[in-house]
C-alpha cells in the first residue's frame, strides 16, 4: 500500500514524454502532468494517455477527474475518456 500519492513525485522530478500526434505524426513532449496539448504543426489538440498507475487503480480517481475539469484542466471530453478508462 502506498503511504502517499505517487503522482506527487512527478511535481519534484518531472520526466517528459513523447507522443505523436495522430493527425499529422509531429512529435510533442509533454511533461508528466500535463494531460493535453496542442500539436505546434497542425493544431490539433492531443491527450496523453492517462497512466495506469492512477486511474485505474486510485479509489480518488473519480475525485481527481472531476477536480482537473473544473479548473478547465481538462475538457469533459477527455473527462469522459478518463471515466472510460477508470471503469475498466
Amino acid at each position: 500500500m502506498f503511504t502517499h500519492c505517487p503522482g506527487t513525485k512527478t511535481f519534484a522530478y518531472p520526466q517528459i514524454i513523447i507522443r505523436s500526434c495522430p493527425n499529422c505524426g509531429e512529435e510533442i513532449e509533454f511533461f508528466e502532468y500535463e494531460t493535453q496539448r496542442k500539436c505546434p504543426n497542425c493544431g490539433k489538440m492531443v491527450h496523453r494517455e492517462a497512466s495506469e498507475a492512477c486511474i485505474t487503480w486510485c479509489h480518488y480517481a473519480e475525485k481527481c477527474i472531476d477536480d482537473l475539469e473544473k479548473r478547465g484542466i481538462i475538457d469533459k471530453e477527455r473527462a469522459s475518456e478518463l471515466r472510460k478508462i477508470m471503469k475498466k
